[in-house]
């Protein structure tokens, strides 16, 4: 066996060849970006009114004037216009260009103003105020978000803001998701007493579909030509390749084998871990499998584990989190363990509690899992006992 240290690198070796690829600006949400951004004009592109009120050149404050008269209004969206006395103002509206001639806006909180003249109650204490200066935030040809960021409403925003109708965009991955067990039956099936409705698939694919890609669902038998012969055509047309199921020490436990018979090479088999011991992991020049446990709690242990920070890196992204959980732990001495912990409430503040289940098979007690620490053997455990690694779940 190897520790969970050990297989996270070996996976973290393994890359996906994907190409980049354009999509629209509303598709482009929560994928990964493929290209700088850079500012095809001065932001703000004006100098531009902050504040509802009057424009003034500063000069006339300096020289004592406090009343104005108003020589027009200068609207958000109408070209700029020129104010022709010095000792006079514009009515300005927020977002408009500052008038040419004018330097200053003093707010109408800090006007009254009667019969066409403003009078200012509250004299600002220099010039410049209430007015976003042209290219104070960026100058044409700078970079305004870096390849390799997750894609937000933020993004979106500055993509439209400079034009950019389309996006350049890391792959999605093609991704199929295989349950095997001829316990397992449909979920719209009523099981007789020795089979289950099959649920990790559906897990796996929930967490897929969080990461904003798309998967294709099958389920295997247990039967070695067959599973030959899916896995075969399986492992040509995906990318990634997600099984639950068949890879323990039983009779019929036959993935391993299956894979390795068709050209898929194994890079680990088995960690020092609970739950989720029997993992096993692999990869052709097509194709990359995760081949988990098929109790449900396993399943979905190492997908947190390994599979979402490994899709997360072959987009760019790298997350590691770390979290404080004050409990009673049992340390087993040659094992790293994975709890499943949750977000509890005591009217004040919120911390992260304990889920205690009955085994890697309770998946019913995972409900209101937020993920997974990761405990180190009792041998590895340091001083800052109760600081985990944390891996959530979408």
């Amino acid at each position: 066996m190897i520790s969970p240290q050990q297989a996270e690198h070996i996976i973290a070796n393994c890359h996906l060849k994907l190409e980049p690829e354009t999509v629209s600006i509303e598709a482009a949400l929560h994928r990964t970006l493929a290209e700088d951004l850079y500012a095809d004009h001065d932001l703000p592109p004006f100098n531009r009114v902050m504040m509802d009120g009057i424009a003034i050149a500063f000069r006339a404050i300096e020289q004592g004037i406090t009343s104005f008269v108003l020589e027009g209004i200068q609207r958000a969206g109408e070209p700029q216009k020129q104010l022709q006395h010095a000792h006079h103002a514009l009515e300005v509206m927020t977002g408009a260009v500052c008038p040419q001639g004018t330097d200053t806006v003093i707010p109408y909180e800090q006007l009254t103003i009667t019969d066409g003249i403003a009078h200012v109650l509250e004299c600002p204490a220099a010039s410049g105020k209430n007015i976003h200066a042209r290219a104070k935030d960026q100058q044409a040809g700078d970079c305004l978000a870096r390849k390799g960021v997750r894609i937000g409403p933020a993004e979106i925003g500055i993509a439209a803001s400079i034009g950019k109708a389309e996006l350049l965009v890391n792959a999605l991955p093609r991704v199929a998701i295989c349950s095997t067990g001829d316990e397992l039956v449909s979920i719209t099936e009523v099981p007789l007493p020795h089979q289950i409705r099959r649920s990790n698939v559906y897990a796996l694919q929930a967490l897929m579909r969080a990461q904003g890609i798309n998967s294709d669902l099958a389920h295997l038998p247990d039967d070695a030509h067959a599973l030959t012969v899916a896995l075969e055509k399986l492992t040509a047309q995906y990318d990634i390749i997600l099984l639950s199921g068949g890879v323990s020490k039983g009779k019929f436990d036959l993935i391993p084998e299956v894979l390795e018979s068709i050209g898929v090479a194994c890079l680990f088999h088995r960690i020092a871990q609970k739950p989720g011991k029997p993992m096993w992991f692999g990869h052709n020049a097509r194709c990359v499998v995760f081949a988990f446990p098929g109790n449900p709690v396993s399943t979905l242990a190492c997908a947190a584990r390994y599979l979402l920070p490994w899709i997360q890196s072959q987009q760019g992204l790298s997350i590691s989190q770390w979290v404080e959980v004050h409990e009673e732990i049992t340390l087993l001495e040659k094992l790293t363990q994975f709890i499943p912990v949750r977000f509890v409430t005591d009217g004040q503040q919120s911390k992260l509690a304990i889920i205690r289940n009955q085994g890697s098979g309770d998946f019913s007690a995972l409900s209101g899992a937020c993920g997974f620490i990761e405990v180190p053997s009792g041998a590895d455990v340091n001083d800052a006992f109760n600081r985990f690694r944390f891996f959530p779940l979408p």
